[in-house]
C-alpha cells in the first residue's frame, strides 16, 4: 500500500505530521481520527508531486448536490442546538458524505484552529461560491447561522431543480438527434453498400442524392480506422478544452446568441439574477457587495461586461434599475419591477417575485421546445432515410426492367 503524508492537530492543539500506509486517502482520514487527531491539510502521496486527489477526484469529486445536502443537514443540527464544530464532526462521520467527507474534515480543522466558518469555507471556492460564503458571514455576524443555512439549502434546491429542467430540455433533443443520426449512419454504412454493387454492375441510373450517399458510404467503410482515431482525438481534445473556464464561457456566449436559445437564456438569466439578488439583499448584504458577487455568477450565462458595467454604475451612485436598463441585460418588464422595488424600498421582495415569474416562463418555454424539437428531429431523419430507400428501390426497379 502507498504511504500518505499528513499534517494534523493533536489534543493539545499542536501541529504534528507523519506518514500512514493506506489504500486510499479516505482511509487515512479515518485512521487519523481514530488516533485523536484533527486533519489540517489534504493528505498527499509520500514522494509524489501534489495531492493524491488529482487522479482520484476526477471520478469522485464532490458535486453541487452534496453541498446542498451538507447545508441542509448542518442547518438541522444547528437548529437542534449543536455547536458548529460538533455539527461538522457529526457530518464528517456520516457515511452519506463519502465524496464531501475530506472537505468537511478540512473545514472542521480550520474552525477548531480559530478561523470563522466562512473563512474555512472560502478555502474551497470551487464548492462554496462567493455568494454562499457571503451569506454564511452574515449569518455568523447576526447569530442566525442556522436560518441562513436553511435559506441557502432551499435556494440551492430550487436552483438545482431549475438547472435540471434546463438540462433535460437540452438533453432530450440531443438524445433524439443522436439516436436518429446513429440510425442514418448504420443505414449508410451497412445497408446501402448491399445495393451499391448491384446498382454499379448493371449500370443503373442513380439520382445525384443517392450517388452522394453511396460515395459517402464507400468513404466511411474505406477509412473507418482513421475516422475512429480522429473521433477519439477530437473527443479527448474537446474534453481538455472544456476543462478550461475561458473556453467554456466562450462557448456559452456563442450559444446564447443563437435565435432559438436567446429567449430561453434570457429567462434563465433573469430568474438566476433576481433570485440571488433578492436572497443576498434580504440577508443583509449591501447592494454594492451583492452586485460584485453576482458579476462572477452571471458570467457563466453570457458576456460579463454588461454586469460589470452595471455594478460600476451602481457603485458610482446610479440606481440599479437605471444601470440595468442601459445595459439591456434583463427584459424591460423585469427592470420596471426592480425600479418599483428601488422606489418603495422592497427590492429584495420584488426581486424574488420577478424570479418566480420568469422561472414559470422558462418552464413553459422549455416544455414547448421539448415538445417540438424531438418530433421534428424524428420526422427529419425519417424523411431522409425514407427518401434514400425510395430512391434505391426506384433504381433497383429500373435494373429489373432492363434485365427483363
Amino acid at each position: 500500500m502507498p504511504n500518505y503524508r499528513y499534517r494534523a492537530l493533536n489534543g493539545n492543539g499542536e501541529l504534528v505530521s507523519g506518514a500512514i500506509a493506506a489504500s486510499a486517502p479516505g482511509d487515512v482520514a479515518q485512521r487519523i481520527e481514530r488516533l485523536g487527531l484533527v486533519l489540517v491539510d489534504n493528505v498527499t502521496l509520500e514522494g509524489g508531486a501534489g495531492s493524491t486527489r488529482s487522479l482520484f477526484s476526477i471520478f469522485n469529486q464532490p458535486k453541487a448536490e452534496d453541498v446542498t445536502i451538507f447545508t441542509r443537514d448542518l442547518a438541522l443540527l444547528l437548529r437542534a442546538g449543536a455547536r458548529i464544530n460538533d455539527g461538522l464532526e457529526l457530518l464528517a462521520a456520516d457515511g452519506d458524505f463519502g465524496r464531501l467527507r475530506p472537505v468537511v474534515v478540512d473545514i472542521r480543522s480550520h474552525v477548531i484552529a480559530g478561523e470563522s466558518f466562512a473563512e474555512a469555507l472560502s478555502r474551497h471556492e470551487g464548492l462554496f461560491p462567493p455568494m454562499y460564503v457571503a451569506l454564511i458571514r452574515v449569518g455568523e455576524a447576526s447569530g442566525s447561522l442556522d436560518q441562513v443555512l436553511e435559506v441557502l439549502a432551499d435556494e440551492r434546491r430550487r436552483t438545482e431543480a431549475l438547472k435540471q429542467r434546463l438540462g433535460d430540455a437540452i438533453r432530450y433533443p440531443l438524445f433524439v438527434l443522436s439516436a436518429a443520426g446513429g440510425v442514418l449512419l448504420f443505414f449508410v454504412t451497412f445497408v446501402l453498400p448491399q445495393f451499391a454493387s448491384v446498382l454499379t454492375d448493371f449500370g443503373a441510373k442513380v439520382d445525384p442524392i443517392v450517388l452522394t450517399f453511396l460515395n459517402l458510404s464507400s468513404f466511411l467503410r474505406n477509412n473507418s480506422d482513421l475516422l475512429l482515431v480522429g473521433l477519439a482525438i477530437a473527443i479527448a481534445g474537446g474534453w481538455l478544452l472544456l476543462r478550461q473556464q475561458r473556453i467554456r464561457r466562450g462557448i456559452v456566449n456563442a450559444i446564447t446568441q443563437l435565435p432559438a436559445i436567446r429567449e430561453v437564456m434570457m429567462f434563465y438569466r433573469t430568474s438566476l439574477f433576481c433570485r440571488n439578488l433578492g436572497l443576498l439583499l434580504g440577508s443583509g448584504v449591501n447592494l454594492t457587495t451583492t452586485l460584485r458577487i453576482l458579476v462572477d455568477m452571471m458570467s457563466s450565462t453570457g458576456p460579463s461586461v454588461v454586469w460589470t458595467d452595471a455594478a460600476d454604475r451602481v457603485r458610482h451612485g446610479a440606481k440599479l434599475s437605471d444601470a440595468l436598463s442601459d445595459t439591456k441585460a434583463l427584459p424591460s418588464m423585469a427592470v420596471r419591477m426592480l425600479r418599483l422595488g428601488d422606489e418603495t424600498g422592497q427590492l429584495p421582495m420584488l426581486a424574488s417575485r420577478v424570479a418566480e415569474f420568469y422561472e414559470a416562463k422558462l418552464q413553459r418555454t422549455l416544455d414547448r421546445v421539448v415538445g417540438i424539437a424531438g418530433p421534428a428531429a424524428i420526422i427529419t431523419i425519417s424523411i431522409v432515410v425514407g427518401g434514400l430507400i425510395v430512391s434505391v428501390m426506384t433504381a433497383l426497379l429500373s435494373v429489373s426492367q432492363i434485365v427483363g
